[in-house]
């Protein structure tokens, strides 16, 4: 027993002194093609060069042809890309075209700016022969921190005008790949005839400081798979931070000797995330609102200290016009914490009827990152409670209406 045992432990011992490398982590950890994770949103500067196409052909690669800014890449002289810009018309050779381009409107959901320029795709047959069905569109290295997890989406239009291409035109299938890792494909339909976002949410892993992002289309039919893709970004998930502002009805008041109205605000701020925001500020620019007032003034601006709301600390020298910042420096929201301010403006509306519109603009940072929003009409930021205060339906201006009225009595002669 004694000479089995001494071998083994000899071995044992062998081996503990020898270091095995260790198993690196994955790359990446795919979240999936629903965007940020609840509760977060895309904050940040867009890590990706070039991605609305407005330096032209630069930084990226593409397997397809570059056919030259504003032309059509026709699939008879092998198909190709072009920057386009503005609105186009193809083909411009026939009496009845049915390729329809038009620039980006914008995303104010995820921060997006509107843009004139995009990508025309128009792979060939020979190029989804060679790629055996796939055809890479667009591809670029990006810098990234390790452990943080970003949102990769990009925008795409399909080019058919619905009702001439309706028989038998294929619909672009769109895939992206983040280091040869698939979210899964996407059909981007003629009918409704828009821009759509495809993304793809992802978490890096240890020690990754950058990552290749790739676009392919696999439509695989050269009938059909025309369309136009621009805005592409690389932005982190962070948390959000939400406003909402509320107006209570006016109520008449005199001040200085002037009839008037005594206008109180309600500005709700949220902390919809999992992390602490700081550096959290807020504009509200009363000069522009009440531009077509006789007069007006701010009456008193303070925290609301009541039970479920966090104090923040106003500026004292907010006035509307000339200093427009509703916080003191440095103030800060801890993860679901909300805070209300009260505002209270007297206004002297003139004799016609105007409506007054006001909104916050809202600026905090989630970690080395900064977000945004805009406020919504009413007490809560996110009324729907996803942890996305920027969806469409959930930023507007709030609105006071004055609409003086006149009573006339007739009279009559007898």
């Amino acid at each position: 027993m004694c000479r089995i045992l001494q071998p083994l432990i000899a071995i044992v011992m062998i081996l503990s002194a020898i270091t095995f490398p260790q198993i690196a982590s994955a790359e990446i950890i795919d979240l999936g093609a629903g965007g940020c994770p609840a509760n977060t949103i895309v904050g940040g500067d867009n890590l990706v060069q070039n991605g609305d196409f407005a330096q032209g052909a630069v930084g990226f690669t593409s397997a397809l042809i570059n056919r030259g800014d504003g032309v059509y890449p026709d699939d008879t002289n092998g198909g190709g890309f072009s920057i386009q810009t503005g609105s186009v018309v193809y083909p411009p050779f026939e009496a009845n075209p049915y390729i329809y381009g038009r620039p980006f409107p914008g995303d104010p959901q995820r921060d997006v700016p509107a843009t004139n320029t995009y990508f025309y795709s128009n792979p060939s047959a020979a190029n989804y022969q060679a790629g055996n069905g796939r055809v890479n569109l667009w591809t670029q290295v990006v810098p990234v921190a390790p452990n943080t997890t970003y949102n990769f989406f990009a925008y795409f239009d399909n080019l058919l005008d619905p009702v001439k291409s309706a028989n038998g035109a294929a619909d672009p299938i769109i895939e992206l790949r983040v280091n040869n890792i698939s979210v899964g494909t996407t059909l981007v339909p003629k009918t409704p005839d828009r821009w759509v976002p495809i993304q793809f949410a992802f978490t890096t892993g240890n020690n990754v400081t950058s990552i290749t992002l790739r676009i392919d289309s696999l439509t695989n039919n050269t009938f059909g798979d025309d369309f136009a893709m621009t805005q592409i970004n690389l932005k982190q998930c962070v948390s959000g931070v939400g406003v909402a502002k509320y107006a209570l009805p006016p109520v008449a008041e005199t001040r200085n000797n002037e009839e008037g109205f005594r206008l109180e605000y309600w500005i709700t701020f949220r902390n919809l995330g999992a992390n602490p925001v700081t550096d959290v500020q807020a504009v509200d620019d009363l000069a522009t609102v009440f531009a077509g007032a006789e007069a007006w003034e701010v009456v008193s601006l303070g925290p609301v200290n009541e039970n479920g709301f966090a104090v923040l600390n106003v500026n004292p020298a907010f006035n509307g016009r000339t200093n427009q910042d509703l916080l003191a420096a440095n103030q800060s929201l801890a993860p679901g914490q909300r805070a209300r301010l009260r505002l209270v403006v007297w206004v002297q509306p003139p004799a016609g009827p105007i409506v007054f519109r006001n909104v916050v603009e809202l600026v905090a940072r989630s970690g080395n990152v900064t977000v945004t929003d805009i406020s919504l009409p009413g007490l809560d930021p996110d009324p729907n409670g996803n942890g996305d205060p920027k969806e469409e339906g959930e930023i507007g201006a709030t609105v006071t209406i004055f609409s003086p009225f006149k009573y006339w009595v007739p009279v009559v002669s007898r």
